[in-house]
């Protein structure tokens, strides 16, 4: 695609389910994340938490970055 076409890509939303499973956690650990304010960003559509997977992925980059720097 081209960028001076007009289309816009963004990132799909996936909901709690989806997200614990391709984090590897339970959903209850991603709740406990979502109540202390840690974990992946999320948006909150009609009460219903969803994730966008390219947010969830640079969190997970910046744990990354977290992790190389206390070497």
């Amino acid at each position: 695609m081209n960028e001076n076409d007009g289309t816009i890509v963004a990132s799909p939303l996936m909901d709690s389910r989806e997200i614990a499973a391709y984090l590897k956690v339970s959903e209850s650990t991603l709740s406990r994340w979502r109540s202390a304010g840690q974990g992946p960003p999320f948006l909150r559509l009609g009460g219903i938490a969803r994730y966008r997977l390219d947010a969830v992925d640079a969190w997970l980059a910046g744990l990354e970055n977290g992790h190389a720097s206390e070497g």
